[in-house]
């Protein structure tokens, strides 16, 4: 419902200008300060939108790799928890590479168990389920590439290196960096001072 006053109108807490009683530059102005009010929200909210976290832990819940991304210090012990349990729950008899979906408190998680490594990722906003999805894909074909096969604790903790290096490629400050397998796959076959 709208309401007129003196060249404004009002709709639904919205103010539109009538041509009749403003300026063209004021105006203008106008629509400058709300796409700035606008991008400046924006840049407040940025770190909601990313990948929140990636986290990878055996089948007894212990953490063996974690990277959060815009998730305070005191909210990071709740997702681990949260997620662990999440995994413990759903997790049991899963095939490999068989994707999880869920939803908490408006962020989407999709998980997964590849041999005895179970791997979540958390998004919000533009990472949904199926970009997170996509992501997930990524994490765990080059998991696989570095281990060899599906891994066990023990051989993902031989690889832990590589593993983060791949993991470094993928998301880079919360940002789904690189897709691309042969990039990744290049980054991993730098050998180590020990290879020699």
């Amino acid at each position: 419902m709208a309401r007129r006053e003196k060249g404004l109108a009002f709709y639904g807490g919205q103010v539109y200008c009538s041509s009749s009683s403003i300026s063209q530059s004021q105006r203008s102005r106008s629509v400058k300060e709300k796409k700035l009010s606008e991008t400046k929200r924006a840049n407040a909210d940025g770190e909601a939108k990313m990948l929140l976290a990636v986290l990878f832990s055996n089948s007894e819940g212990n953490i063996l790799v974690e990277r959060f991304h815009g998730v305070p210090t005191e909210e990071r012990l709740h997702w681990r928890t949260f997620l662990v349990k999440l995994g413990a729950d759903n997790l049991k008899g899963a095939k490999n590479e068989e994707l999880f979906v869920a939803t908490h408190k408006s962020v989407y998680i999709v998980y997964t168990v590849l041999g005895d490594v179970c791997i979540y990722v958390v998004g919000k906003d533009e990472y949904d389920e199926l970009t997170l999805s996509e992501a997930l894909l990524v994490i765990t074909s080059s998991v696989k590439d570095v281990c060899g096969k599906p891994p066990t604790e023990r051989l993902f903790l031989d690889k832990y290196g590589r593993i983060c290096l791949c993991l470094d490629e993928i998301v880079l400050k919360g940002l789904l960096e690189s897709t691309d397998k042969d990039r990744i796959k290049r980054l991993f076959r730098l050998k180590p001072p020990t290879e020699f």
